[in-house]
């Protein structure tokens, strides 16, 4: 006899009562309307060392537009600027390492410029070229997380893109314009490392002191939650700074009495210099147990094991196509911006990240375009224009670690003023067109947080 109260044939309904588990799409379009995203947008950070890669960064660019204007060839400057942007990357990374990031993140630049250049000289349709920059910003999206570039990520490299399609361009431009951009790219390597000249060390100081200011934050009273955890990151990558010192003759002796203080540093934390069958500080020699040098290549191979970078490549591509189709079937005329904006968007690895950077790049964006429009509108001399735009570059890189919003009401004017050296526009027209585009590219890029995710994997049984 068959017990009630184990049918063998479950109800039609019974599915119907048992508890749903919302999709991925759901879940994150709840936690993109969350209003904290709102509060986090308007949240002040704390940033150092920001003078220095900021004089970088204006020195780069001021030597490059001079040498524009020097040739005689002030509509040359701001490709030559353009690639002075690889200075941007690996501002605090160890000299060595920042050699090769700087010469990889400049190759990349250089493709990426020649790419849409050599597009826009053969006349290909501006859906095939925008379909490249959208293809572009993938690539550098998944170079950048592989290679642990940090801010700015890929969105300069989109820039860089959006440069060699601003047309019309026959094939001497292109050599001509790609031999200058490499001349920028070469100007903010060089720059990059001239630090290297006075201060080797310096990057390992700064690690250190970083190290010690997050242990004392950590250990101290009222410590946040997480702060134990940022100390001991702080801690490794000081470690990393400090392995790649060793490394080379010139910073060694350096490298190890800086070892020797952050073990001290590391042993108010309880922590060892590596794993459980590792030696404690004080009872060896500390430089002795600082990993082994970690080349560009080795950080490369390590994230490439992590799947997330696929994730985020899909996401951008598939923001970067909607970006360029919509701008371009609306009639705006600048869809790469929308494609940065979007990019810009999906360089974090949450959904708060990307919501928080969307509403500072939209509305930082519609501002500064505000401000840009009677700098563009007064028709300033050559000369005038490098000087306010080495001048907002300098700015930017003191702000923009603090709020990228407020660096936006920088970045705006001087994107504007860069691409005016090469083309005249109306005023009203480019600063409107920069508004727009990047406002569609900001919600594009969160609505790609919402509708792409990872495939699941099949039901289990």
């Amino acid at each position: 006899m068959r017990h009630r109260c184990f049918p063998d044939v479950l109800p039609m309904n019974y599915s119907a009562r048992m508890p749903r588990t919302d999709s991925p799409v759901r879940t994150t379009a709840r936690d993109v309307l969350d209003p904290r995203h709102l509060r986090a947008a308007l949240r002040i950070n704390p940033a150092d060392a920001t003078v220095a890669a900021a004089l970088r960064v204006g020195a780069a660019a001021a030597i490059a537009l001079g040498a524009g204007a020097a040739a005689g060839r002030p509509d040359l400057a701001g490709t030559a600027a353009l690639g002075a942007l690889t200075v941007l990357y690996g501002r605090f990374e160890p000299y060595r390492r920042r050699a090769a990031l700087l010469a990889a993140v400049g190759a990349l630049f250089t493709a990426a410029y020649l790419l849409t250049a050599s597009l826009t000289a053969l006349g290909a349709p501006r859906a095939v070229t925008f379909g490249a920059v959208a293809a572009v910003a993938a690539v550098a999206t998944v170079g950048c997380l592989l290679a642990r570039t940090g801010p700015p990520g890929a969105t300069i490299v989109v820039f860089a893109a959006a440069g060699g399609a601003a047309g019309p361009l026959a094939w001497s431009d292109v050599g001509q314009r790609g031999a200058v951009f490499v001349a920028g790219v070469a100007v903010a390597w060089l720059v990059g490392m001239s630090g290297y000249l006075v201060r080797p060390s310096a990057p390992a100081r700064l690690a250190v002191r970083r190290a010690a200011d997050a242990v004392r934050r950590a250990t101290g009273d009222g410590a946040a939650p997480d702060a134990r955890a940022a100390a001991r990151s702080a801690v490794a990558h000081a470690r990393g700074v400090l392995a790649d010192d060793l490394s080379h003759r010139r910073t060694r002796d350096t490298a190890r009495v800086l070892a020797a203080e952050l073990a001290a540093i590391a042993a108010t934390l309880d922590e060892r210099p590596g794993g459980p069958d590792e030696p404690r500080p004080g009872r060896d020699a500390p430089a002795d147990a600082l990993p082994a040098r970690r080349r560009l290549r080795d950080t490369v191979r390590e994230g490439a094991r992590d799947t997330g970078w696929r994730l985020a490549g899909v996401r951008v591509a598939a923001s970067g196509v909607a970006a360029g189709a919509i701008t371009l079937a609306t009639g705006l005329t600048h869809p790469a911006w929308a494609q940065m904006g979007a990019t810009a968007t999906l360089q974090g690895t949450t959904t708060q990240h990307a919501v928080v950077r969307a509403l500072q790049r939209g509305a930082g964006t519609v501002v500064g375009a505000l401000l840009a429009w009677p700098l563009l509108a007064a028709h300033l001399p050559f000369a005038a224009i490098c000087a306010v735009v080495v001048a907002l570059q300098v700015v930017t890189e003191i702000v923009v670690g603090r709020h990228y919003g407020i660096a936006m009401l920088t970045i705006t004017p001087m994107a504007l003023l860069m691409t005016s050296l090469g083309a005249a526009a109306d005023p009203g027209t480019m600063a409107l067109s920069r508004a727009l585009d990047t406002v569609v590219g900001a919600a594009l890029g969160v609505l790609a947080v919402v509708v792409v995710h990872a495939r699941r994997g099949p039901a289990p049984g």
